[in-house]
Order: C-alpha cells, then sequence, then structure tokens
C-alpha cells in the first residue's frame, strides 16, 4: 500500500473550503490506493469568496485523466440532492519512487558509466519521459544533452552511442555453414549497435546489409 500524506494550507476554519477538500482529498487517497509509492498530496488555499449550501446528499466525486505519476489532477465534487451543485478543485500529487540520478554533471555526449548514476528517491510528477529504475538500462548509453548532478534521468535524455559512422572502415563478419568469413567494408550510413545499414564490401564493390555489432563491426545480413 501507498505511503500517503495530505497538505493543506493554514487557514482560519471555512467549512464551504473544508466541505470540498475533504471530499477531493479523500478521492484522490482513493485514486492511488493500489501504489506501491509514497504518495504526497498538497490541496489548493482556500478561497474566501467560496460559498455553496449544505449538502444534503453524500457528495460525489470523480478524478480526471492522469498517467499515475502525479502532477496536478482535477477532481470533480458533484452534490446531487435538491439543489445540486458542481465544483473543481486542482490537486498537485506527489509520487516519489526510486529512480537513477546522474551523481554528477554530464556533459552532452558523454558515455554513461556505473560512477555517473545512483538510486534515489525523485518525485516522478517533475520526471518527463520514459522512466529509468535499472543502471544496466543506461550504463553505456550517451547522454543527448547537458545534465546536472542530481538530475533523475529519463529515456528522452538517452540515446545508444553511435558505433559506426558513415565512411568508416568496417569489418565485415559474414557466417554461413559454421564458416567464418571476416572482410573489410565501408559504411554508407551511421549506426548503433544492433542497427542494420548499409556497407560496401571493399573486395568485391557489393553493397550488402549489415548489422552493427561493436564499434567497427558488423555482421552480414543474408
Amino acid at each position: 500500500m501507498s505511503q500517503v500524506t495530505s497538505i493543506a494550507a493554514q487557514h482560519s476554519p471555512a467549512s464551504a473550503y473544508e466541505l470540498l477538500a475533504n471530499a477531493a482529498r479523500d478521492a484522490v487517497v482513493m485514486e492511488f490506493a493500489n501504489s506501491t509509492e509514497r504518495i504526497e498530496i498538497e490541496l489548493p488555499p482556500p478561497d474566501p469568496r467560496l460559498q455553496l449550501p449544505v449538502c444534503a446528499s453524500a457528495l460525489e466525486t470523480s478524478v480526471g485523466r492522469h498517467n499515475g505519476q502525479g502532477g496536478r489532477l482535477n477532481v470533480r465534487v458533484d452534490c446531487r440532492d435538491a439543489a445540486p451543485w458542481a465544483r473543481n478543485m486542482a490537486v498537485n500529487v506527489k509520487v516519489y519512487r526510486e529512480m537513477l540520478v546522474s551523481s554528477r554533471n554530464l556533459s552532452r555526449g558523454a558515455l554513461i558509466t556505473d560512477a555517473d548514476i545512483s538510486i534515489e528517491e525523485v518525485d516522478i510528477s517533475q520526471v518527463r519521459g520514459q522512466l529509468i529504475d535499472d543502471p544496466q538500462a543506461a550504463i553505456g548509453m550517451e547522454v543527448r544533452r547537458n545534465v546536472s548532478a542530481g538530475t533523475a534521468l529519463s529515456g528522452d535524455m538517452l540515446n545508444a552511442p553511435i558505433m559506426v559512422r558513415r565512411g568508416d572502415t568496417v569489418m565485415l563478419t559474414a557466417e554461413r555453414g559454421g564458416i567464418s568469413i571476416r572482410q573489410q567494408g565501408t559504411a554508407m550510413q551511421d549506426g548503433e549497435s544492433g542497427r542494420q545499414i548499409t556497407v560496401r564490401n571493399t573486395s568485391s564493390n557489393r553493397v550488402v546489409q549489415a548489422v552493427v555489432t561493436g564499434h567497427g563491426e558488423a555482421r552480414v545480413m543474408f
């Protein structure tokens, strides 16, 4: 079960505000009831202009669509008695999860090593892109832009490094029937590990399809 903390602005008693706030808070708590993360719910400050009649029936609530990562959520509160009314309340939800964080400043183009990352609890409502919690998913990847120390890493910050660049000499390996043949070629495209590129065989001048397997290496596709 999630650990939920509710934070409301300090205010003098305001029954209309408390009516809405309690209903909105309870709705968000239920929304994240099955979460395993630590949750903080921040309610907005009371509006002194808010005037609501007492509702003769139980208030009904609905939470707007969201991705489960928190952020600003809209909660609609409905009174469906003989004099119905409805109000919306914007609730800020912070969802904390252990994620990969840069342990030092990283420059664009740097390749991530084990020493560059740590695992820390992060408010994922502030993270954009695919969340990363596995160090192996980041080690060896290339940083797309400068990253400050303490920044949570996401998929859109990282690229697979280019192993072969257009014009590079590439060692081609062709395997068939238990026989392995190695020849040189010239890359006609850039490629990261696992990408299929075209390579011109230096000996035969034939253009072949090959999968990049490492720096300056590729395996011919048949």
